[in-house]
């Protein structure tokens, strides 16, 4: 089913699009993360986590009612809310979900997305940080253009196509209420929307550098880690070629801020070099810090 949600139009003054922001839901990762455990093989590029997460998923108590839930194509509405925030509590996404069913959230999130959180939102904070320059850069209908290849950006309206292109699609009108542009991990390899939205709408698409998210940490030297601490050794070992902070911080697991710490001590050191590449901040390591890794 194609969906053509519309932001803009006549007598709208653009409303729509004035309200359009970013955030990200630890309900929607959880919820998407056990779909991705009742059938891996439609999320592939999440299988490394998914041999990890069946080692541990009998800890969570009525796991079936949760997969039941979301085994249609079609998610409930109910159990996703649209965030209101830009990173919403686990808890107050929870408080109009059914007691029962909250549980059954709470412990696949404690047990199943919980230890890899950090790594998951430097991935998504990352995505933001590359769309909100895209934003400040060309606009907000460069961003929409962008999204996912599934979603087009069309005389005020944006259309996600689903497996057809039906004559009749389903409209939903957002130019009043505005749009949430929310980066998913576990919500790979499709984009979504809420179709009946009662307030501003959501659209969930996969964010950049979910390819790099289940890789392993970069092998470490021990004698590096206990002369500068494993965090900055791993870091130059990370910077034997060019990357901004956004990224070391998406494939580090940690924030963009900690990484800009760890980068002033290093340059401060003349172990990393930093450049300007049109509007991004790139790093990399000097030759003084390939002799010391030597």
């Amino acid at each position: 089913m194609a969906v053509r949600i519309r932001l803009a139009g006549a007598g709208s003054a653009g409303v729509g699009l004035a309200k359009v922001r970013f955030a990200y839901s630890p309900v929607f990762e959880t919820v998407m993360a056990v779909d991705g455990l009742r059938v891996p093989g439609a999320h592939a590029v999440h299988l490394p986590w998914v041999a990890w997460a069946r080692e541990r998923v009998g800890a969570v108590d009525d796991l079936p009612l949760l997969l039941d839930l979301v085994a249609g194509p079609v998610k409930p509405a109910w159990l996703m809310p649209v965030p209101d925030v830009r990173v919403p509590g686990l808890e107050a996404e929870l408080v109009d979900v059914p007691p029962r069913v909250a549980d059954v959230v709470r412990a696949c999130h404690e047990v199943l997305v919980a230890p890899h959180w950090r790594r998951i939102v430097a991935v998504l904070e990352a995505d933001v940080f590359a769309r909100a320059a895209v934003l400040a850069d060309q606009g907000v209908g460069a961003v929409l253009a962008d999204l996912h290849p599934e979603v087009s950006w069309v005389d005020g309206e944006l259309v996600l196509y689903g497996d057809s292109r039906p004559d009749r699609p389903h409209r939903v009108d957002l130019a009043r209420d505005g749009l949430v542009l929310s980066p998913s991990v576990f919500c790979w390899p499709r984009a979504w929307a809420a179709v009946d939205p009662v307030g501003p709408g959501v659209v969930r698409y996969p964010a950049r550098g979910i390819a790099t998210l289940w890789e392993s940490e970069p092998a470490v030297p021990d004698e590096l880690a206990a002369l500068i601490g494993k965090t900055r050794a791993a870091l130059l070992v990370l910077l034997s070629a060019p990357m901004s902070t956004t990224e070391s911080a998406a494939r580090l697991g940690i924030t963009a801020g900690a990484v800009s710490q760890h980068i002033g001590v290093l340059r401060a050191a003349r172990l990393v070099t930093t450049r300007r590449d049109g509007r991004a901040v790139l790093h990399m390591r000097t030759a003084r810090a390939d002799a010391l890794l030597a």
